[in-house]
């Protein structure tokens, strides 16, 4: 990896020259990082490493980020589906999940509650009743 002097002395020596091949001989670079440094000078107009531009990109906004937090004040239960549709984000339940996390909320699902019908409960009545009566 070049540091930022070095590529600044090759941009300008290959300005001075349009001599791509002596000057990466010269750098031990290759010829293709030098025409790319030529094109980052020209377009950027500097040749520093762009470390802001690596990686993966985020798929939400900033302003995507203050839409679900104000929906998540205005409607503290809703789920993570109706904000990725009412906000017809380009992301997934588990990307807004993750975000909402990163937040400071928290989010808990509805534990399942077993129902029994009317006639079950009934006959476990009756059950639980004759043990009662067994153990005395």
């Amino acid at each position: 990896m070049l540091q930022d002097e070095t590529r600044e002395l090759l941009v300008k020596e290959y300005e001075k020259t349009r001599d791509a091949k002596k000057i990466a001989g010269a750098y031990g670079v290759s010829v293709s990082t030098v025409y790319r440094l030529a094109k980052q000078k020209a377009t950027t107009g500097s040749v520093k490493l762009q470390v802001n531009r690596r990686g993966r990109k985020r798929v939400l906004t900033e302003e995507d980020l203050r839409h679900i937090e104000d929906m998540i004040q205005k409607q503290p239960g809703v789920t993570l589906r109706e904000i990725v549709e009412a906000l017809n984000l380009n992301a997934g339940g588990e990307t807004v999940r993750r975000a909402i996390k990163r937040m400071g909320y928290s989010y808990h699902r509805k534990k399942k509650i077993r129902r029994i019908s009317k006639r079950d409960h009934t006959r476990y009545i009756s059950q639980s009743r004759r043990g009662e009566k067994q153990t005395k």
